[in-house]
């Protein structure tokens, strides 16, 4: 007999806040906005109610949120294209673990090259406040 422990709110909010996360503040530092609505109209890390019962289990949503950490953490670096061939087979690991749970990230680490300057970003960027002054 196995015992399996459901995965819990928590994680799967943790799961919808990184997906944010990324899609909001890391992609447009790569990507035109074009190419964002491109992306999200055929389902780029479009998150729906089936994948959560994909990883339905403490250890499966564990995996998942490991793996995006990670994804936004190499991102997250300053030139992440530019980075060690044991970051890159890391990115491409956690990417697969991604795919195996049905969450489409159709990238690899060299799509993150062409980083935008800060002021172009800031087009983009979400304001932390909203306060006009």
């Amino acid at each position: 007999m196995k015992v399996l422990i459901a995965s819990t709110r928590e994680q799967e909010e943790t799961i919808r806040e990184l997906v944010q996360h990324l899609k909001v503040d890391i992609f447009p530092r790569f990507f035109e906005k074009e190419e964002l609505q491109e992306m999200y109209e055929v389902g780029v890390l479009q998150l729906e109610d089936n994948h959560f019962s994909l990883f339905g289990t403490l250890q499966e949503a564990f995996r998942v949120i490991s793996s995006l950490q990670t994804i936004v953490f190499i991102l997250e670096t300053k030139e992440p294209a530019s980075l060690p061939l044991h970051y890159q087979e890391i990115f491409e690991k956690n990417v697969m673990i991604l795919q195996r749970f049905d969450i489409s990230f159709p990238f690899y680490l060299s799509h993150f090259t062409n980083k935008k300057s800060y002021i172009s970003y800031l087009d983009y960027a979400t304001p932390a406040n909203t306060y006009l002054i």
